[in-house]
């Protein structure tokens, strides 16, 4: 099972030199399964890039944590899905509005925010809406569980031959930043890969407290205490810039080293090969 990191912001996509060697795309990251169609986590402006690779690809299997624009802003833009034959299947959580993730979807890629709504797409487009849940994609299991952030959103856990990765993308810190919900125990627990949100450090999570998001502390301590092998630092800030980036990277990685956790600060094109224990 391989890992391709297509784009690793958080909240907007940026430009500049300053962020030239991270990345600026939002979320969007591909679990690559030998025979299986390529499965992507999120769909933000990184999946544009991703098209490009994808060459005919006749299907994509999409699993959708929530519907915020830097998670979905990609979608009209990948290539396949302007291709007659190509079937996107789009997994996601359903709203506590009772809209479904077609309906959500269908509002979003529409006139006046799009010029065209996703009907008029050549693509054969599937919805699936999901909540606490286990089920198969291609030969994956996928276990989907609810998470804290700002309005429904799921964290995933994929599971193939042995391996498995959790990606939760966006999650809000508890207050006393010392415990985690029981759906994100369930998803991180003996993981071999945790892709997590670490959006803030302590100086810059002053005000954003209840923002959705939490520090790199925590995202490293959640590691430590569900048995993590690998983490993976993601969703970073726009104002977040490479060298900012860089002092992150290697201070987060001396804790793993002592604390027996591989950590790695995600940057664009980011290549992972998820391996079992040897």
């Amino acid at each position: 099972m391989r890992l391709t990191f297509h784009g690793v912001r958080g909240s907007t996509p940026c430009n500049g030199e300053e962020i030239r060697r991270y990345g600026g795309n939002t979320s969007c990251v591909e679990v690559s399964i030998p025979g299986d169609p390529p499965l992507m986590l999120d769909l933000g402006t990184g999946l544009r890039y991703a098209g490009a690779d994808h060459g005919d690809a006749a299907e994509i299997n999409c699993l959708v944590g929530h519907f915020h624009w830097d998670h979905v802003q990609g979608l009209p833009f990948y290539g396949p899905a302007l291709r007659d034959g190509t079937r996107v299947n789009i997994h996601g959580p359903a709203q506590s509005d009772g809209r479904g993730v077609g309906e959500v979807l269908h509002s979003i890629v529409q006139a006046p925010m799009f010029p065209v709504g996703l009907d008029a797409f050549p693509a054969e487009f599937s919805f699936i809406d999901h909540g606490d849940d286990d089920f198969a994609v291609g030969s994956a299991q996928v276990r989907s569980r609810l998470v804290p952030h700002i309005g429904p959103t799921l964290g995933y856990r994929v599971s193939w031959n042995g391996l498995s990765v959790t990606y939760i993308s966006d999650h809000q810190e508890p207050l006393d930043g010392s415990t985690c919900s029981d759906g994100v125990r369930d998803l991180c627990v003996g993981t071999d890969v945790l892709i997590h949100d670490a959006q803030y450090l302590d100086h810059d999570f002053v005000g954003h407290e209840t923002w959705g998001h939490c520090r790199v502390d925590y995202a490293l301590r959640l590691a430590e205490s569900c048995g993590v092998k690998t983490l993976v630092l993601f969703h970073h800030d726009p104002a977040r810039d490479d060298d900012a980036l860089d002092a992150v990277a290697a201070t987060a990685a001396a804790w793993g080293r002592e604390h027996g956790i591989a950590v790695v600060t995600a940057s664009e094109g980011l290549v992972i090969e998820v391996a079992g224990a040897s």
